[in-house]
C-alpha cells in the first residue's frame, strides 16, 4: 500500500467484504473498504479501497489507495495510488499520483500542490450579527 512499502497505517474504520452500505460515510480517522458502498466517503486521513471493494460515489481523503472499483470522483489532498487491479470511472484531483501498469482509469485528472484539504475547503462560518436594543 502506497509507494512507501514499509509504512504502517492504523485502520480505525473497516467495512468488511460481505457488507453493503448505502449512505455517505464521514470520519476524521482512517478507513478501509473491502465491501460495497453506495454513497460518498470523506476522511481527513487515509482511505483504502481494496481489491474486493466497490464504491459507487465520490471519495475525498488526505491519502487514498485504490485496488478495487470506483465509480465517482476521487480527491486526494496529498497522494493517490492506483493499483493494477483498479477500475476507476470518474475524475481525479490530487497533489501526487502513482498509477500502476494495468490499472483502468476513465476520466479527467488535475494535479498540483494547491489541492485544498477537507478543513481548508469548509466555508467560513458567518459571524452572528449583533442584536441592537
Amino acid at each position: 500500500m502506497f509507494a512507501e512499502k514499509n509504512r504502517v497505517v492504523n485502520i480505525t474504520t473497516l467495512i468488511g467484504k460481505t457488507c453493503k452500505i448505502t449512505g455517505s460515510i464521514t470520519t476524521k480517522e482512517s478507513i478501509r473498504i473491502d465491501g460495497h458502498v453506495v454513497g460518498n466517503i470523506e476522511t481527513d486521513s487515509v482511505a483504502s479501497i481494496t481489491e474486493t471493494a466497490v464504491l459507487e460515489g465520490d471519495i475525498r481523503a488526505s491519502e487514498i489507495f485504490i485496488a478495487g472499483k470506483v465509480t465517482g470522483n476521487v480527491t486526494a489532498y496529498k497522494s493517490l495510488e492506483i493499483e493494477k487491479t483498479s477500475v476507476i470511472k470518474g475524475d481525479i484531483i490530487t497533489a501526487k499520483l502513482h498509477i500502476h501498469s494495468g490499472a483502468a482509469f476513465n476520466g479527467n485528472t488535475k494535479m498540483g500542490d494547491n489541492v485544498k484539504s477537507v478543513e481548508e475547503r469548509k466555508p467560513a462560518q458567518p459571524k452572528p450579527e449583533s442584536v441592537e436594543k
